[in-house]
């Protein structure tokens, strides 16, 4: 459920837009949206869960990919592995080189570790699950822990609980395609999403 977010993106995607058969108007803005999966090796078929990193967002030929055979990304999204996982450190120095040209970086429930140990939240506002959020604005004071449902820092975007991820993405796909709200309008009716905010 975690990586449920990308059901709702990928419904800006031109070829989904068309299926719908919607008019011609919404059609011309929708984008290309390709998924790469990734994981630390790029052997799993199914990187997004039991704690493995990530999965993103980049027009690619092929979609499974290992951190070191990756392509530059524009849009990575973190699903939550176990509250337990730490990510190795080339996990982290992957997620560091992606992050400096990145368009977006979101995490989903406790899809903030990754981004925690990699240094990216440092600094910054963020949230996460919460009943964790009294130990880590304890125990990870650099960063502005916040009881929301989800919250943006510049390019990084961050949820609360998993449920909280489909909020997010409804939030990023708002502020981030500005020409794409009226097909965004659209598909969240389709989808029969409702908007809650980002206070809890």
């Amino acid at each position: 459920m975690d990586v449920a977010p990308l059901d709702m993106l990928g419904m800006l995607d031109k070829h989904w837009v068309q299926i719908a058969q919607l008019p011609e108007h919404l059609v011309s803005k929708a984008l290309n949206i390709e998924y790469c999966f990734i994981n630390e090796t790029g052997e799993s078929r199914h990187p997004m869960t039991g704690g493995r990193v990530s999965i993103a967002i980049k027009s690619v030929d092929d979609n499974q990919h290992s951190i070191e055979t990756c392509p530059p990304l524009d849009i990575l999204l973190i699903g939550g592995p176990a509250p337990s996982y730490r990510p190795s450190e080339p996990i982290q120095r992957f997620i560091q080189k992606q992050y400096e040209h990145l368009r977006a970086l979101l995490t989903v429930c406790t899809g903030y570790i990754p981004a925690l140990y990699s240094g990216i939240l440092d600094g910054k506002t963020a949230t996460a699950p919460r009943g964790l959020l009294p130990m880590l604005k304890e125990e990870k004071p650099d960063v502005k822990w916040v009881e929301k449902r989800w919250v943006r820092d510049g390019k990084v975007w961050s949820s609360g609980a998993v449920a909280n991820g489909m909020e997010l993405m409804a939030g990023f796909m708002w502020e981030e395609f500005e020409e794409q709200r009226g097909l965004t309008e659209v598909m969240m009716g389709m989808a029969d999403f409702a908007k809650r905010g980002q206070a809890y």
